[in-house]
């Protein structure tokens, strides 16, 4: 049986699919590898102005930050403006030597000042350089004696004022960034500068004016030759200012230890008045009590607020840390009991941009650390151990930061002021 023809399909006949072949002359293949070589050097071109515009914006950047480390010394991460979450403890740099007993720190906003309260020697505030330790100058209550003052904490505003709290003259002064004297709170309500215009209504200007506790009121003059007069003020011991602290959102929180009158005092903000003195709010809002209960402080050394407006008061011989809301209720505390966290006596503090909370533990010895961002504070780890050598401290008492990796604490009876950093 003979096998019956078979159409191909389309497409596979092997003759209908056969292209012609193509040729490529010398010319339009030398054309081609021209091309070729043309841009593999316009690429390579590309590439190293590439590498070259980096290494310029490096260098300058580089060059940018030397400069800045050369003027002011501080970790990268503060150089470069980046926000972290550090999760270990901070590493001794070196101490500054020259202060008797410190008790209060304090950091410029600049952060080439540091202002250091004395409890010992002469009881003044000393101005010091934060880079070389260098004592640029001191302050002190005017027309006042070495026995009649005695300065504790110190904080300083936006503006440079440095607000300074002395136990013996129950008062709070306020002095510029060079130390210079501007006005007293005498009280939770009362300036002197708008107690002596209430009293002198024809006050000149250019007038003096002082405030001595042991005087049982203040100095007046009404220019540089005239006499001083005494002038009594009746406010005087109406409260028991501890703590100044003053937030970055302007508020200016003080501790009243008025025995049986435990409190924390929180003004919205004291703006600059005209010439030395100070526009001060009508009263201030409050919130706790003396005791030892929720709610309840005895001794409260320092107050700040949280990114969140939330308040943290340093309760001192209750050894706790208390935590109100923003609107002023207690929530609760923390840093009792036992274990890594536990507070023995904890003194002055400080809360940096990224919500750490550092508490010098006076009896413990070290500065320990908290993390509030969250619902709830998070202990993250101390630094410091008792003793003389480097890292160690006798007594520390307050700390203060310069953003968020530089830090000074006031070693108070090794008779220095230690830094810190990251």
């Amino acid at each position: 049986m003979s096998t019956p023809p078979q159409d191909n399909p389309p497409g596979d006949n092997p003759a209908a699919t056969e292209q012609p072949v193509r040729t490529t002359s010398p010319l339009q293949s030398a054309l081609a590898q021209a091309r070729l070589r043309l841009a593999a050097v316009l690429a390579n071109r590309r590439l190293k102005w590439i590498i070259l515009a980096s290494l310029m914006v490096g260098s300058v950047v580089f060059g940018a930050l030397f400069v800045q480390y050369l003027t002011r010394p501080e970790p990268l991460p503060d150089m470069l403006k980046v926000a972290r979450n550090v999760s270990y403890a901070p590493h001794y740099m070196y101490s500054i030597y020259g202060v008797d007993g410190p008790v209060g720190i304090a950091v410029s906003p600049d952060g080439k000042r540091l202002y250091a309260t004395e409890t010992n020697g002469n009881r003044l505030v000393k101005i010091l350089s934060a880079d070389t330790g260098k004592m640029l100058g001191t302050f002190g209550p005017p027309l006042t004696n070495v026995g009649e003052r005695a300065p504790i904490y110190v904080s300083v505003d936006a503006a440079g004022r440095v607000f300074v709290t002395d136990r013996l003259q129950h008062a709070v002064f306020i002095y510029d960034a060079e130390g210079n004297y501007l006005d007293t709170m005498l009280g939770p309500t009362t300036a002197l500068s708008a107690y002596i215009a209430s009293v002198f209504t024809d006050k000149p200007k250019g007038a003096i004016y002082y405030y001595n506790n042991f005087e049982q009121g203040a100095h007046y003059r009404a220019s540089a030759g005239s006499e001083w007069i005494t002038v009594p003020v009746p406010v005087q011991n109406a409260w028991s200012p501890m703590g100044i602290n003053i937030a970055p959102n302007g508020k200016v929180l003080v501790t009243d230890v008025r025995k049986g009158q435990n409190q924390v005092l929180v003004y919205p903000f004291i703006p600059a008045g005209t010439g030395n003195s100070i526009a001060f709010p009508s009263a201030p809002q409050s919130f706790g009590a003396s005791g030892t209960g929720d709610g309840q402080f005895l001794f409260p050394q320092d107050a700040m607020v949280d990114s969140q407006d939330r308040y943290y008061v340093i309760d001192g011989n209750n050894s706790r840390i208390m935590m109100w809301s923003s609107s002023m209720q207690f929530q609760y505390f923390f840093g009792t009991g036992t274990g890594t966290g536990a507070l023995n006596l904890p003194r002055g503090a400080f809360i940096d941009p990224n919500d750490r909370l550092f508490v010098v533990d006076a009896v413990g010895q070290n500065v320990k650390v908290y993390n509030v961002a969250g619902n709830q504070p998070v202990f993250m780890y101390s630094f410091g151990d008792i003793g003389i050598g480097d890292g160690q401290f006798n007594y520390p008492i307050d700390v203060a930061l310069y953003g968020t990796g530089t830090i000074y604490i006031a070693d108070r009876d090794n008779n220095r002021i230690q830094v810190w950093s990251y």
